[in-house]
């Protein structure tokens, strides 16, 4: 059918064991019935050559799909009742719009004892919930990509016990609602390739709760709820654990720990390395004194904390105890082949000589992000060639995304790994030394 024109007061197209293909047209039910029915059949929905294609009921779902196969390639599909889609079969929405303008209402409802729904791509727009899945039968719901416009209370909304499986191609935001909400409930299922739901974009619409990130020693990862007031641990040479209400759990950048929860770190060294010590800094910039051994335990304060083994020998430079990098810096005093607590008070020695000769008043930054600013603002603030969007930077800090920005492309801080900043991982003395002679030798600053 190629750009139809068809108004009724019952179902316009109604669909049975056939296959229908509709390219753009005008349809439009003013009754109670839905604008197509689709009952063990297959229907097409695209764009027309004459029309963009508009679909529109007003007392019942535009469509209404039972045991068949819907694909929607575009067009405009809405609706004025309670759901715009009522999905009881297979659904491909690959482009186009699908809305409803009833405020209360859902745009795609999954509900029901049998439901396969892949959402491509296009754009999902109004109501209450973009997209609701119930907690009866099998139904389940895989996100590939999609935009959500103007859903006042959730993108996704999962019933008791739901999950939905959204894959690494989806680069957008979604505010995800669950019934039963609970510390630990899972949100999505466990991906199946590589690594990349701490990336995903979610938001929960449950109060007290935000949405955390697991990944397990498989390789497992998902997401799940954590509680509103939960911080960051930020781990260097170093594994860090909590109990967060399932048993011990390795934390990761992106794992929520409630605030008084106990944490664990145990050094990560190298084989053959000396273990010097533990820095541990607030994000407020108090330090947490963890003692002398290598495994230690903290309070999670009320905001993130970074903590990093030290250590010498073994795999890393003997001049450099944080076990990496260059000490070009201090090598002229730390050259001395010592161990054990004698490098590292060399280390601190050299640093502190090279700070009042070449640093006079300038404050240590405590994190990655506190260093791009201080060496950025210092050069006057210069405009980047781009102003990148980082992952773990919030895109309305436009400050620090120059700042970073500016900073890579001056390979002075150029380990940016998969777009990821890692603004609030802790700097050591010495290499913010490094970096800031780095920065005179290309004359970036004075």
């Amino acid at each position: 059918m190629n750009d139809v024109t068809a108004t009724s007061t019952e179902a316009v197209l109604s669909v049975s064991n056939s296959t229908v293909v509709v390219n753009g047209g005008n349809f439009s039910t003013t009754g109670t019935k839905s604008c197509f029915v689709n009952s063990y059949a297959n229907l097409t929905i695209n764009k027309g050559t004459t029309t963009e294609g508009t679909f529109a009921s007003e007392g019942a779902s535009c469509i209404q799909n039972s045991w068949g196969r819907v694909e929607i390639n575009g067009g405009t599909i809405t609706s004025d009742a309670d759901c715009t889609i009522k999905n009881r079969g297979s659904l491909r929405m690959n482009g186009g719009t699908v809305a409803t303008s009833n405020a209360e209402g859902t745009v795609i409802d999954c509900t029901g004892n049998f439901g396969d729904t892949w959402i491509n791509g296009g754009t999902i727009k109004g109501g209450k919930d973009g997209i609701l899945l119930k907690d009866l039968g099998s139904s389940g719901v895989t996100l590939k990509q999609a935009t959500f416009e103007d859903n006042t209370q959730s993108n996704i909304h999962l019933g008791a016990g739901q999950k939905i499986n959204i894959k690494k191609t989806f680069t957008g935001t979604a505010k995800i609602l669950t019934d039963d909400p609970s510390l630990g409930r899972h949100i999505t299922l466990e991906n199946e390739d590589l690594s990349y739901q701490n990336k995903l974009k979610l938001f929960s619409m449950n109060s007290g709760y935000i949405i955390g990130y697991k990944r397990g020693d498989d390789g497992v990862e998902y997401r799940y709820l954590a509680d509103a007031n939960g911080n960051i641990v930020n781990a260097v040479n170093a594994k860090a654990t909590a109990n967060l209400g399932a048993g011990e759990q390795e934390l990761d950048t992106a794992t929520v720990v409630p605030e008084n929860t106990t944490v664990t770190v145990t050094a990560n060294i190298p084989e053959g390395a000396e273990f010097l010590g533990w820095s541990a800094v607030r994000a407020d910039g108090r330090k947490l004194n963890l003692g002398d051994d290598q495994t230690a335990h903290f309070e999670m304060p009320g905001c993130n904390v970074t903590v990093e083994a030290l250590y010498q020998g073994g795999n890393g430079d003997i001049d450099n105890p944080s076990g990496g990098g260059s000490s070009d810096v201090v090598a002229g005093i730390a050259a001395v082949a010592l161990t054990g607590a004698a490098v590292w008070g060399i280390y601190e020695t050299g640093t502190g000589i090279y700070r009042v000769l070449n640093m006079p008043g300038v404050p240590m930054p405590s994190n990655r992000a506190g260093l791009a600013t201080l060496i950025w603002e210092k050069a006057g603030c210069p405009e980047p060639q781009t102003v990148k969007s980082f992952s773990d930077i919030d895109d309305a800090d436009l400050h620090l995304r120059q700042a970073a920005s500016w900073m890579e492309e001056q390979g002075l801080m150029d380990d940016v790994k998969e777009n990821e900043f890692r603004p609030y991982r802790y700097v050591t003395k010495l290499q913010t030394c490094l970096v800031w002679d780095k920065a005179k030798e290309k004359s970036l600053i004075s």
